[in-house]
């Protein structure tokens, strides 16, 4: 009905009486313009339809992924970086959302990515104790929430600790961190698969417990912070960071190689460095015992 109405609308435009519209013929190679707009029209009312439908996708049962927005400039390919860690797994992506047709895919549409089939986080959340929030920056979060037991951290995302308050988290490869109060860490993917993960201390404390490999010559950790970087190949060591952005590092066992300002200290098991922010590392020197780790 509502094309009929429009229909006569523009007939009325045009000028003409809806009587007296032209029949279209296929055997008449040259269409009026009016024939032509009519088409078009029809068109575009019964697409809109078709348009609309493509937004929709199947609800997700809660907990088994996560559901993201399309935003303008993405396609299948960078969604699937994003999210899946391989531009490839696109029609994978298409497949569980039950579309056939990729062109389907526009700006502001919702699209599920299973648990199963997104990628793996960088580490879990063990234990926590006090305020803990985390900022999931890698599901598009702007707002900080509360941490819980075995939530999956991934790059980009943060934690942060409050006054009387400490985490521990998990990385994949076997690797403990645990961050005391007041502390803000980020974590970071490696940019290929043989780059090690990195992890950027903001502020605060974190006691490091990095898993060997069997490889010694490979990286095994980067813990970033303002002022330094610090090397890691199996260890076990706590950096610290004051509200000007200067690095204290302790190492208890291993060796730590802490670099600033393109100078690279060796820091062994029962040494320490000081690195003032824009300054090299000190040499090294002796430390007082470490502390106790606490029992779970």
């Amino acid at each position: 009905m509502k094309i009929f109405n429009f229909l006569k609308q523009f007939s009325f435009f045009c000028n003409r009486r809806w009587d007296q519209l032209p029949t279209f013929s296929f055997t008449n190679p040259s269409l009026s313009k009016l024939n032509f707009y009519l088409i078009f029209f029809i068109t575009f009312f019964n697409l809109t339809p078709l348009i609309s439908e493509s937004k929709q996708i199947v609800q997700p049962p809660e907990g088994d992924g996560i559901t993201i927005v399309v935003e303008k400039g993405q396609t299948l390919s960078i969604i699937s970086k994003t999210y899946l860690d391989d531009p490839r797994k696109w029609k994978e992506l298409l497949k569980s959302n039950q579309i056939d047709n990729p062109n389907l895919i526009i700006p502001g549409m919702k699209l599920w990515i299973p648990k199963s089939l997104g990628k793996k986080p960088l580490a879990d959340i063990q234990r926590y104790s006090g305020k803990t929030e985390v900022l999931k920056v890698s599901q598009k979060q702007a707002v900080w929430s509360g941490a819980s037991v075995e939530e999956g951290l991934y790059a980009k995302d943060e934690v942060r600790t409050f006054k009387d308050s400490e985490a521990q988290f998990l990385f994949l490869s076997g690797s403990k961190f645990e961050i005391t109060e007041n502390s803000h860490v980020i974590m970071e993917k490696g940019k290929s698969d043989t780059e090690p993960d990195e992890l950027y201390l903001r502020k605060g404390r974190i006691r490091s417990i990095v898993q060997k490999k069997p490889s010694s010559n490979q990286r095994m950790f980067l813990l970033k912070t303002d002022s330094a970087v610090s090397e890691v190949k199996g260890t076990d060591f706590l950096t610290e960071v004051d509200s000007s952005g200067n690095t204290t590092l302790s190492c208890y066992e291993g060796l730590v190689a802490v670099t600033a300002e393109n100078v690279t200290v060796n820091v062994s098991s029962g040494f320490a460095t000081y690195v003032e922010k824009g300054k090299p590392p000190l040499k090294p020197f002796t430390l007082p015992d470490p502390p106790k780790p606490k029992e779970e």
